[in-house]
C-alpha cells in the first residue's frame, strides 16, 4: 500500500477529529439527552490512556500482541467504567452546577494522579514504550491503518447512538432529561437509568483514551488538560446537543478545521506551532462556544426533530 500521496500530519489531524468525533458522540447521549453536564470528559478519556499505558508497558506479560493490546484495553475500559460508576453515583443528586464541579473536579484529581504517580506513570517526564498492535510494513502504514480502525469505532459509536434515540431507552433518556421528577412519578427508574448511561459512556470513553496512547506512543500529561473536553463541549453544543448528528458537523467544523486547515495547511510561523498555536486553539473554541451560546444555543442543526420518527412508529 503506497501512501506516499498521504502526508504524516494529515493522518494526525484526521486522528484528532475521529477521537474528539467518538468523545462528543458520547457526550451527546449525557448532556444532550440525559442532560448530564460531563465536564470531565478527559478524565475518563485519561484514565483509559493511562490504565492502559501502565499495564501495556509496566506489566511483563506472558503473550505479545495482538492479545496484550486486547487485555490493556478491556483493563482501560472497565476502569473508566468504573470510575463513570463512582462520579455518577457521587453526583447524582447534584444540581446541573454541582455537576460541572463535580466532574471538573475529577478530570483535575486524574491528572495530579498522573503527574504524582511518577514509578507508574513516568510523571511529568512522560512515558514511552506504546507501540501498535501489529506491523504492516512502515510507521506511516501502521497509522493509517490505526486511523481507520479509530474511524470504524466511530461510526459503531455513531449507530449505537442513532439507535438510541429511535429506541424506548432513549426516549426514556429524553424524558428523564426533559424532567426527571415528572419520569419518577410515571415509575421510572430515573436513578439506575442515568447512571447505567453514565457507567457505559464513560468505559466507552476510557476505551477511545486506550486507543489515542496506541496512535501516539507517549503519554504526557500535557495531553489530559481541559482541552480535550473544550473540543468536544464546543464541537457538540456547535453542531447541536439534542441532534445525533450535531457532534459530527460541530467537530468537523472546530477540530476538523483548525487541527487540519489551520494548522497543516496554512502559511504560519514556525515558532508558533510551539506556544501560539495551542493557546489560539482554545482561545478560538472559547470564543466559538460563547458565539453559538449567546445568538444560536440550540446549534447549528437546531432542536431535536421527532416528528417524522413518532409518525413511524405509530404507522401514521
Amino acid at each position: 500500500m503506497d501512501l506516499k500521496w498521504l502526508d504524516a500530519f494529515l493522518i494526525s489531524g484526521l486522528f484528532d477529529v475521529a477521537m474528539v468525533m467518538g468523545l462528543a458522540l458520547l457526550l451527546h447521549l449525557q448532556l444532550g439527552l440525559g442532560r448530564i453536564a460531563n465536564f470531565g470528559v478527559v478524565g475518563f478519556w485519561g484514565i483509559g490512556m493511562y490504565v492502559y499505558g501502565v499495564l501495556y508497558v509496566q506489566v511483563d506479560w506472558p503473550f505479545g500482541d495482538p492479545w496484550q493490546f486486547l487485555v490493556c484495553a478491556a483493563a482501560a475500559t472497565l476502569a473508566a467504567g468504573v470510575a463513570g460508576l463512582l462520579i455518577g453515583w457521587l453526583i447524582s443528586d447534584l444540581d446541573t452546577d454541582g455537576v460541572l464541579m463535580g466532574t471538573l473536579g475529577f478530570a483535575a484529581v486524574v491528572q495530579i494522579l498522573a503527574t504524582t504517580q511518577d514509578d507508574l506513570t513516568g510523571g511529568a517526564r512522560g512515558m514511552g514504550g506504546l507501540s501498535f498492535p501489529y506491523d504492516i510494513g512502515t510507521v506511516k502504514q501502521n497509522e493509517f491503518l490505526w486511523l481507520a480502525i479509530t474511524a470504524a469505532v466511530v461510526v459503531v459509536i455513531l449507530l449505537y447512538v442513532w439507535w438510541v434515540h429511535r429506541s424506548p431507552y432513549g426516549r426514556l433518556l429524553i424524558a428523564i432529561g426533559g424532567s426527571e421528577p415528572l419520569a419518577r412519578s410515571l415509575g421510572k427508574s430515573t436513578f439506575l437509568t442515568k447512571l447505567g448511561l453514565f457507567t457505559v459512556t464513560s468505559a466507552a470513553m476510557g476505551f477511545l483514551g486506550a486507543m489515542n496512547g496506541v496512535f501516539v506512543h507517549f503519554l504526557d500529561i500535557g495531553t489530559i488538560g481541559v482541552a480535550v473536553t473544550l473540543a468536544a463541549m464546543v464541537g457538540l453544543v456547535l453542531g447541536g446537543t439534542a441532534r445525533v448528528w450535531g457532534a459530527v458537523i460541530g467537530v468537523i467544523l472546530t477540530v476538523g478545521l483548525f487541527d487540519i486547515v489551520v494548522q497543516s495547511y496554512l502559511p504560519l510561523p514556525r515558532e508558533w506551532y510551539t506556544q501560539a498555536i495551542p493557546v489560539l486553539r482554545e482561545a478560538l473554541f472559547g470564543l466559538a462556544l460563547i458565539l453559538v451560546l449567546v445568538f444560536r444555543p440550540l446549534g447549528i442543526l437546531g432542536d431535536m426533530r421527532r416528528d417524522r420518527l413518532m409518525r413511524k412508529i405509530h404507522g401514521r
